[in-house]
Parts: structure tokens; sequence; C-alpha cells
């Protein structure tokens, strides 16, 4: 039985997508989540596309050392993960789904929860009795997504003002010193 990272007050509310054994960066999928978290679904695709096609770059706050600065990100470093993208937008396709049969509303989704963590390392050696070694890494991929409740501020009641708070008139001239 596998566990999600986070806890869900109320899971009626949620729906969640999990992929295992994902072979790719875990740390290009880190930065993925990243940029998708706590936005709507419907922006999250979008970006996810044009990210998959290598459109437009995605910003890196982790794992940044020595990465170049894109000027689409105003500056900020970034890269064009186009496979971990790719990945995530069929993951982010599914949690909506599992969403719809839930009966969430599907065009009020926001992202609540996006990680990526390391998952299997398997170590490989080198044929031919050389002693070097690869390692085969794999990943996973946790998306929850809940539907947005605004709550409405109730109407507050108008008082009437005290008398300090009444606007001070200005005094009207008397007709007798309006003649002088």
């Amino acid at each position: 039985m596998y566990k999600y990272s986070t806890k869900f007050k109320d899971e009626s509310k949620v729906a969640k997508a999990r992929v295992e054994d994902v072979d790719a960066s875990f740390k290009d999928l880190i930065a993925v989540c990243d940029n998708i978290r706590l936005r709507r679904t419907d922006i999250a695709l979008d970006m996810l596309e044009k990210a998959s096609k290598g459109l437009i770059p995605l910003r890196y706050w982790k794992h940044n050392a020595h990465m170049g600065h894109r000027h689409e990100l105003l500056g900020q470093k970034g890269r064009y993960p186009k496979k971990a993208a790719g990945i995530v937008l069929k993951a982010l396709k599914s949690v909506i789904s599992n969403a719809r049969a839930k009966g969430l509303g599907e065009d009020r989704l926001i992202v609540i929860h996006a990680a990526a963590n390391k998952q299997n390392i398997y170590r490989r050696l080198q044929p031919k009795g050389l002693r070097k070694r690869h390692d085969y890494e794999t990943a996973r991929i946790e998306l929850a997504v809940a539907e947005i409740v605004r709550k409405e501020k109730p109407a507050k009641a108008k008082k009437e003002p005290t008398k300090a708070e009444k606007p001070h008139k200005a005094k009207e001239p008397k007709a007798s010193e309006a003649k002088q």
C-alpha cells in the first residue's frame, strides 16, 4: 500500500493520481511540479502542453547551479524539460478525469499538491570486468486537485453614523449677513 506524502482533511473533495517508476530525471520532474502547483488546471494544462513541445521554458527553483538565464522568464534560471512536462501532463489529465468521476466541477479545479521524488536506484555494472558503475534511477509523481470553493462574505448591515462620525455641514450665512 502506497501512501501520499500529504494528508487531506476531506478526501471526498480531493482527486488524486500517482505515477510510479517513471524513467525521467526526478530533478526535472520537481521543476515541472513546482511550476504547476497552486494553479488552476486549465492554466496548468496549457502550460504543460507548450512546455512539452518546447515552446516555453519552465523556471527551476532547485537544482539550478550553473544553469543559464532565460529572457522569457525575465532573467530567471530555467530550461525546456520536454520529457518531464509530457509525463506530468499525462498525470494531470488522469487526475482531472478522476475528479470528473468523483463529481467535482471540472472548470473550478486547482492543483493543491504536486510532488516528484526519487523512487528506486538500480545499480548497473559495466561489462567485461570494468569497475565503473552506472545508476539507473526512477521517479514517482503525485498530483492532487480540489475544487475551488469561494466563501461569500456576509453582507454587512449599514449602521447609522454616530454624532462624532457625521460630516460637518458648512454653515450658510444668514440673510441679514448676506446683505452687508
